[in-house]
């Protein structure tokens, strides 16, 4: 009987922990995912476009003609800063000191001129429909004057003729007081000719003896910072520059005698400068074609590297040539550029998405999520930067690829081959 007991209760403990141990081998797992599955990320491949490039500070380096002020005084600009000007054009015009209580005088003259012929519009159309109504009230009476004639009426006649004289005395002050403002005009008109005269006799004109684009932004560096100079400049050099603040704003139009006050640009190209550490330089080849954003009036101009320096100091000076966008960057120096190694488009994933990344062969490969599962699938990297990449298919893959919203993991470590993906 105990024998029997004791096989009893063997059979109970083996049965409890067959059950104990189907349910650990279905909950754990279960369990796992729960806890860890719910983190696994994921996303849709999208179109998009990357863009490879260094950031840095550059510097402008052009074929500047600065021209001196002929005197002290005021300028009066003809061209505006960034606008293009011929040869023998005239730039600007200084006025003497002499001259600015006389640019005042005109200007007041000038308002009142405009005051003027304002009001002779409003009594023009005020009082042209008066004498229009005396008109014709004149001619009814020359009428009526010529009926009463005929049937002798000479009192009535008489009448009439006095009610004629009235009509036209009203229409002469009408009159006289329209020609009064012609006149008045034209006295103030001709007053405004002899201030401009006077003004004439005391102003220099800057006039430009080369053709080009016009910045009245002069910051002293035009000698220094010319083209012909490229092969001088030292990273150093450019790095004093950082500091230096342009010290003649745009809308100053105070002149100094023999002081600088304009530049113009000549030619069509211009040199954006820039200095790279070894690493970064090794991308930058003479001859390549480079696409440079100038972030300081966000436009993205097309260049060729014209020169590269030998190494100093562990670091590169580096020029590219552009006739691009010289109006708009007239009156700047130093500025903030993206040099654009390469530009992408296409299926667009983050770079932590990719695995066994191979740059040599451009290969990578990518979780997609089929079936709520990971399938892990061979690209080609068309291109990437540090953030993001361009990917496609691969061509001997038969067994589908990446598309257009592909659901994929965002960041696949530790995910392996046919696990569940929720």
């Amino acid at each position: 009987m105990p024998e029997e007991n004791k096989r009893k209760i063997n059979g109970k403990v083996k049965l409890g922990g067959l059950l104990i141990a189907l349910f650990l081998l279905l909950y754990i797992p279960s369990f796992i995912f729960w806890i860890y599955g719910k983190n696994i990320h994921t996303d849709i491949i999208r179109m998009g476009e990357l863009e490879d490039y260094v950031t840095t500070d550059a510097y402008i380096v052009r074929d500047e003609t600065v021209i001196n002020s002929p005197s002290d005084g005021i300028s009066i600009r003809n061209v505006e800063e960034g606008e293009k000007v011929g040869v023998g054009d005239t730039i600007a015009t200084v006025l003497n000191k002499s001259s600015e209580k006389l640019l005042e005088d005109l200007k007041t003259l000038d308002l009142r001129i405009i005051e003027a012929k304002r009001e002779k519009t409003k009594n023009d159309n005020f009082f042209s429909e008066d004498i229009k109504k005396l008109d014709q009230e004149i001619q009814e009476k020359l009428v009526l004057v010529i009926k009463k004639s005929n049937k002798n009426s000479i009192s009535e006649v008489k009448q009439i003729k006095n009610e004629i004289d009235e009509l036209i005395k009203k229409k002469a002050t009408i009159s006289g007081d329209l020609s009064y403002t012609d006149a008045n005009i034209k006295a103030l008109e001709n007053e405004k000719r002899i201030l401009q005269d006077s003004i004439n006799a005391n102003k220099r004109n800057i006039v430009s003896n080369l053709s080009g684009i016009v910045s009245y932004v002069i910051d002293g560096y035009e000698e220094i910072l010319n083209p012909e100079k490229i092969p001088e400049i030292t990273p150093e050099m450019l790095g004093m520059i950082k500091v230096v603040e342009n010290r003649k704003k745009t809308d100053d139009l105070s002149t100094q005698y023999n002081k600088p006050f304009v530049k113009v640009i000549g030619g069509i190209d211009y040199y954006i400068v820039f200095v790279l550490d070894r690493e970064k330089a090794d991308d930058f080849k003479v001859d390549n074609y480079l696409r440079v954003r100038i972030n300081d009036i966000g436009r993205v101009v097309d260049g060729t590297i014209a020169y590269k320096s030998n190494e100093m100091d562990g670091k590169f000076v580096i020029a590219v040539r552009t006739d691009k966008a010289l109006s708009d960057t007239a009156g700047l120096r130093v500025i903030n550029v993206d040099l654009i190694k390469s530009r992408y488009e296409g299926l667009i994933v983050p770079v932590k998405s990719l695995v066994n990344i191979d740059m040599n062969t451009m290969r990578a490969e990518i979780a997609l999520v089929k079936a709520r599962r990971a399938t892990f699938v061979p690209v080609k990297i068309v291109g990437k930067n540090d953030n993001f990449a361009v990917i496609d298919n691969v061509e001997d893959y038969k067994d589908g690829g990446v598309s257009l919203y592909s659901s994929y993991i965002i960041n696949p470590k530790n995910i392996e081959e046919g696990q569940v993906i929720n």
